[in-house]
């Protein structure tokens, strides 16, 4: 059954209140109610309506400046403009302002839920079409998870098993192998699909920006606080929330995660009062969890309530028998953005991209497909392109001394690094990979940089 409006009533007018509120939660409603602007705006603050009726005539800020602040700080919310004959030039000039009717007191009942529902379609119209608008923008026909390897078909299965639940999700797998769209695949099939998708990587945040971002803040919380902020928690309500690399999260973050994860309430950065939201969150992770627990690096409970459902990404050197599959794939999806002639590989091409170990996994071989493509001349990429684009490395015969993949991993990225001088942001332009990731290998081999 469709859900009903969440309606805040604002009137100074008691009685008025109490019984408009009393028969609108009779017809169904979710109804809350202010008497004054600066409580109404409170409310919202905390859980923002679907549709606010609004007297004119209230004490202290007007009606018509409460409908300025709301159309600022809840765009989404429709008004409804509740006035007296006496203020009827008023509310006409408020639908200029942005409000979406009015109706003049006294009023009737059926009439004011016809015009509740006409406001909760259009603004659930908008809603829709804003998370279409995400979705299409984000995402395409390349948008997929491909692979014919029995691990890869193992992951595929247990993320369609788990969009028909609403559980949390932990998705293991090396940086680069695809975590984030398994996210969005089961998002996409979930119930959840109509709602908001949002990501997350919790490396890229020191403590406090990362908790600012998840939970939001009040205005004045920190310096640079300058207005009210939502986190991620309260824009993602109804939807999913992606957290990748939660592996990086510190104690004292994954501590209010964990609440929040109980409870289903958070309180932004520098509030007192506590918000409640209905979210499901999708996490991944490079590191090894347990062994982090055992560490003392990551909580027990924690893990386990993120790991209801387990999903593992192989890297790309354990199924390097679907490196023809990606590559063709990468092919066509460049094909749609790059002019060029070169749109095949060529056999020994082909062979360069098998014997490479790919420390970056399908995200580097994206990057490289890429990249020959840009760089490539003739009608197919040969195997001279492919060794010019990994810049003479393992695929082009230079090989560690142990030969191990770890090895070579280490080795193509420490040659990277000193072929771009040190600079880490350019060596991981060329690896294909984020700066943090480049950061975590270095600091996993413990080298000099």
């Amino acid at each position: 059954m469709p859900r009903k409006a969440n309606i805040l009533v604002v009137d100074d007018e008691k009685k008025l209140c109490h019984y408009l509120k009393k028969e609108l939660l009779r017809k169904g409603y979710e109804v809350q109610d202010a008497g004054e602007g600066k409580e109404a705006m409170d409310l919202l603050a905390r859980q923002c309506a679907d549709v606010v009726l609004l007297d004119i005539a209230l004490p202290g800020e007007s009606g018509v400046e409460v409908l300025e602040r709301i159309r600022k700080e809840h765009p989404l919310a429709k008004v409804i403009m509740l006035t007296g004959n006496a203020t009827v030039e008023t509310a006409l000039e408020s639908m200029k302002l942005g409000a979406y009717d009015y109706l003049t007191k006294p009023y009737d009942l059926a009439e004011l839920c016809l015009v509740i529902d006409r406001a909760f379609s259009e603004s659930l119209l908008r809603r829709e079409n804003e998370v279409l608008h995400r979705r299409f923008s984000r995402e395409s026909q390349f948008d997929l998870f491909v692979g014919e390897d029995p691990g890869v078909q193992e992951a595929l299965r247990m993320a369609e098993k788990a969009a028909g639940a609403s559980s949390s999700v932990l998705i293991s797998g090396e940086t680069g192998t695809g975590k984030e769209i398994i996210a969005r695949m089961i998002h996409r099939k979930s119930a959840r699909r109509d709602e908001s998708f949002l990501a997350l990587n919790c490396a890229a945040f020191q403590d406090n920006l990362l908790e600012s971002e998840l939970f939001g803040h009040e205005r004045g919380a920190f310096t640079d606080a300058s207005r009210q902020k939502p986190g991620l928690v309260e824009l993602a309500d109804r939807g999913s929330l992606f957290l990748d690399e939660i592996g990086d999260m510190s104690p004292g973050i994954q501590a209010k995660v964990l609440r929040f994860l109980d409870s289903g309430e958070f309180r932004r950065v520098g509030g007192t009062r506590n918000m409640k939201t209905d979210i499901r969150v999708l996490s991944a992770t490079h590191r090894d969890l347990p062994k982090a627990i055992q560490e003392r690096k990551f909580r027990d409970d924690l893990y386990f309530r993120l790991n209801v459902v387990a999903i593992r990404l192989p890297p790309l050197r354990e199924r390097r028998g679907d490196i023809p599959l990606l590559a063709e794939h990468f092919l066509k999806k460049c094909s749609a953005s790059i002019v060029t002639r070169s749109r095949s590989l060529s056999p020994d091409a082909l062979d360069a991209l098998k014997d490479y170990p790919w420390p970056g996994n399908v995200r580097e071989l994206e990057n490289i497909i890429e990249r020959a493509m840009i760089l490539s001349e003739g009608e197919a990429i040969r195997r001279e392109d492919i060794a010019s684009c990994l810049q003479g490395t393992a695929s082009a015969g230079a090989r560690p001394k142990d030969n191990s993949l770890a090895e070579a991993e280490r080795c193509h990225i420490l040659k990277v690094l000193a072929a771009e001088g040190g600079n880490k942001s350019r060596a991981a332009r060329s690896l294909g990979v984020d700066v943090k990731t480049l950061y975590n290998k270095l600091r996993d081999y413990e080298a000099d940089t």
